[in-house]
């Protein structure tokens, strides 16, 4: 795998935590994100992955699958590296600036991108803030203790500016960016 991640055009500090760090693939499955191994496209770029892992492509017509594979070239700069069990779509590092992105991933339209975190290491820290945030949450249902609840909330949106300066957290249905959504989606139904 080392010699698969130097090889790529990424730069040197997102290869360097990729070959130092070990991510199980169910590591973030309890916050719904399945990193994938090396078999089932971990790393590959975007019309690869597909290829390897979208079984609608062998459903479709051949014409149009080869037509959406060639609009997907586009995308071939992403290299994906986890799935969004919430939404189905795609986590994928950008070649060269090293940002994350969720890609909206659909072989019947097309495909969008949502910033998630200016890096992969930033990314994990990310992660690993709301896997510990929603494990406190959730205890807080439990004792029905809605304003600590709301508090955690509040230190998350502040957290994850720190963690990462180009992650905004408003609450704001037009902002897209991922942590914005997920933080929202959570908050919505933690406090119904």
């Amino acid at each position: 795998m080392r010699n698969i991640i130097m090889s790529l055009n990424l730069p040197q500090e997102t290869k360097d935590f990729l070959c130092k760090t070990k991510i199980e693939e169910d590591e973030f499955y309890d916050i719904n994100i399945n990193f994938f191994n090396k078999e089932h496209g971990f790393l590959c770029d975007v019309v690869e992955w597909t290829k390897i892992n979208d079984s609608t492509v062998t459903r479709l017509d051949e014409k149009f699958v080869s037509e959406f594979l060639k609009d997907l070239e586009k995308f071939i700069s992403y290299y994906v590296v986890a799935d969004n069990l919430d939404s189905g779509n795609l986590i994928a590092i950008q070649e060269v600036t090293g940002e994350i992105y969720e890609l909206e991933h659909e072989v019947i339209e097309e495909v969008v991108t949502y910033f998630v975190n200016s890096s992969f290491s930033k990314m994990y820290e990310s992660m690993k803030y709301f896997k510990k945030m929603k494990n406190k949450v959730l205890k807080l249902i439990e004792e029905e203790k809605v304003e600590e609840i709301e508090a955690l909330f509040e230190k998350a949106r502040k957290e994850f500016s720190l963690i990462d300066s180009k992650v905004v957290i408003d609450y704001d249905e037009d902002n897209i960016q991922f942590w914005n959504g997920v933080l929202e989606s959570f908050r919505e139904w933690c406090l119904e």
